[in-house]
């Protein structure tokens, strides 16, 4: 096994925070090769049910040259992770992006519509639902991961960052906030640079990723992001070539979104939310440098 074909560092989450931004920017670093995002190589507990890249596959992705880096946003929640990282020897700088978290609950629960992963069109019976689903209840057919609906406990950056602290060492373990992404890409690259002793890139592309979609029909929807075994060969029969397969289903997803801003969240939920997530927002500003005390309600 090549060390120098594995990560030297991680984007692990966490979802809805602009990681896909982030990994569209930092892979364009001329010292840098990033795997494609979310191939998730790691976290073995997440329960994925997507077929995960064997070693091999996964340094194909790197070079010898250069930075290594995986954007995986699971990776944050996973608690088999560390010890994964150490039967391979490495210890990878960490970079974990976070947003206010009753924005990421709600914003997770439009992303997995459109995912198809989520059953329940109301985002309010959705977090009503989050107990049962722990339990492995209430969950959508197909949904993956199973963890993705439950958007509570997403949310809860705490215990996660500290256990990244813990296990790979402060100093080996930056946290951004997706506002200063959005809002001074430029800056937050710069800073995000020297935690990874990389030279500075002029010439970045900010041109945001991932804007918050929504489908026209369900039906269709479902169908392409969740079809079977049986649907899947009838298709690959009819259809033999991949490049082709690939081009019909991406014009007939794409075609079926459309980019729109979300309706605002219910007043009474948000601020529900707002309070439920202020003692954690307390705790977790006291241990990472960014100050989040403005998301205190």
């Amino acid at each position: 096994m090549n060390k120098d074909l594995l990560p030297h560092f991680l984007i692990v989450g966490a979802p809805k925070c602009g990681t896909t931004s982030l990994h569209f920017y930092i892979s364009q670093h001329p010292d840098v090769n990033t795997s494609p995002k979310e191939i998730h190589y790691f976290g073995k507990d997440l329960q994925y049910k997507t077929k995960r890249p064997k070693l091999e596959e996964y340094q194909n992705h790197f070079s010898n040259k250069g930075l290594n880096g995986d954007a995986s946003v699971w990776y944050l929640y996973s608690e088999s992770i560390f010890k994964e990282l150490k039967d391979l020897g490495i210890t990878p700088k960490i970079i974990i992006l976070i947003r206010n978290p009753t924005e990421v609950a709600y914003s997770l629960h439009s992303q997995n519509i459109v995912d198809a992963n989520e059953n329940e069109l109301s985002f309010e019976s959705a977090i009503k639902l989050e107990e049962q689903r722990k339990q492995g209840l209430k969950l959508p057919k197909g949904v993956d991961p199973p963890r993705t609906v439950l958007y509570k406990d997403t949310c809860s950056y705490f215990p996660r960052i500290k256990k990244f602290q813990d296990e790979m060492g402060t100093e080996n373990v930056w946290v951004g906030l997706q506002e200063n992404l959005r809002d001074t890409p430029d800056i937050f690259l710069k800073e995000m640079e020297a935690f990874l002793n990389l030279s500075h890139f002029n010439s970045y592309d900010f041109t945001r990723q991932n804007e918050n979609k929504t489908v026209k029909s369900k039906k269709i929807n479902y169908l392409i992001k969740k079809a079977g075994p049986v649907q899947i060969a009838i298709f690959r029969f009819l259809i033999p070539f991949k490049s082709l397969r690939k081009k019909i289903v991406d014009s007939i997803y794409f075609g079926n979104l459309e980019v729109e801003k979300r309706s605002k969240l219910k007043s009474s939920t948000k601020l529900e939310l707002q309070q439920e997530f202020n003692p954690e927002i307390k705790k977790l500003n006291n241990i990472i440098e960014p100050d989040i005390s403005h998301w205190i309600v």
